[in-house]
This record gives structure tokens, C-alpha cells and sequence, in this order.
């Protein structure tokens, strides 16, 4: 389902570039962030300048259930991929061309662990302001206005919205979920 692009909304007032990760484990600390994937949501409801950027490492501690889910053939992926220092400078680069503005994700919070790693700097790029789309919709049915039985995960949510989605591809992922914030915002607009 192809949505219609949002009427500018006065709270949305400028860009958000949402951004997804897919990682080779849950710890920051000892996992290898190997994907990112970033969006730019216009004001006018529309997703634009799609990255999906890869990371290389010299050694890939992994999950086999991280990898599993995010489906990544590391053979394949380390012949893709670019150096830290170049994804970072890439992310910086996509910031840069829309100006200092907030970052939004879904379960942000966990993708912030690997991105503060990659990008130490992350506050003086982005607006230190974030969007997540899962504790909006956790306030949402809290509130009442978003059905109980949806629930907060990303798929569910797009099911609900009538959107297409593939899962765990950061590029998709963070597509989609500038989509169901654009649907989150047009449910509180009605």
C-alpha cells in the first residue's frame, strides 16, 4: 500500500532521517555493527534518499541466532563492505545534506548503542531530540487511539498500517518505519 504523502503537519516542521542497524549480537561492546540503513522523512510525509551502508571488520564476532535473523552471509557482506572510518564519514555526509535534525528509529535506543560506537560525535550531527516509533505507539495504545491488540513490534504495526515489509534489512527497516511514523502521526490527526 502506497500512501498518499501527509498535508505538512505544524509539528513536523522539518526532515527526520530514520536509521536501522543489523548487528552481530546484542552487545555493543563485543558485536560488530554490520549494516546501516538511513531514510530521510520530508515534512510532506514523503521517504527519501535512501543508504544502506556496510561495515567491515577485521574479525566478526557473531551470534548464530543474530545472523539468523538479519539472514547476512559474512563471505559476501566483507566484500562489500567499507572500513568504520568511511561508513562513519558517509553518515556525517547524509547528515550534513539535510542540516542538524533529529534521528528516529524503531527501538532506537538499541540501535544507539552500536551508532554511538561508530560515531562518537552522534550528538554534534544529529539534534539531540529522537523519534521512536515504538514508544509512540506504546503511548498510542496507552492512550486509546491505536488498537491494544496491535502492539508495539515493527512488523505488527506495518501489518496494521498496510504496508509492505520484508524485515531485518536496516534499509528496509528504517523505510518502514518512517512509514508507520507518517501513519502514527496521520492516526493523531484525524
Amino acid at each position: 500500500m502506497t500512501a498518499s504523502p501527509l498535508p505538512r503537519l505544524a509539528a513536523l516542521t522539518q526532515p527526520i532521517i530514520f536509521v536501522d542497524t543489523e548487528t552481530g549480537g546484542r552487545d555493543p561492546a563485543r558485536h560488530p555493527l554490520l549494516t546501516i540503513g538511513l531514510v530521510t522523512l520530508t515534512p510532506q510525509g514523503e521517504v527519501t534518499r535512501p543508504l544502506h551502508l556496510r561495515l567491515r571488520h577485521d574479525w566478526y564476532d557473531v551470534e548464530a541466532d543474530a545472523m539468523a535473523v538479519n539472514g547476512i552471509d559474512l563471505d559476501t557482506h566483507h566484500a562489500a563492505a567499507q572500513p568504520a572510518g568511511e561508513v562513519a564519514d558517509a553518515v556525517r555526509a547524509y547528515a550534513r545534506e539535510v542540516g542538524r535534525v533529529m534521528l528516529g528509529g524503531h527501538n532506537l535506543h538499541y540501535d544507539l548503542g552500536f551508532l554511538r560506537l561508530l560515531l562518537p560525535d552522534l550528538n554534534s550531527v544529529f539534534r539531540r531530540g529522537r523519534v521512536d516509533t515504538k514508544l509512540s505507539a506504546q503511548f498510542l495504545i496507552h492512550a486509546g487511539v491505536l488498537p491494544r491488540k496491535v502492539g508495539t513490534p515493527l512488523d505488527q504495526l506495518a501489518k496494521h498500517f498496510g504496508l509492505e515489509y520484508q524485515a531485518h534489512n536496516a534499509l528496509e527497516d528504517a523505510a518502514v518505519t518512517a512509514r508507520v511514523y507518517t501513519e502514527l502521526l496521520r492516526l493523531v490527526a484525524r
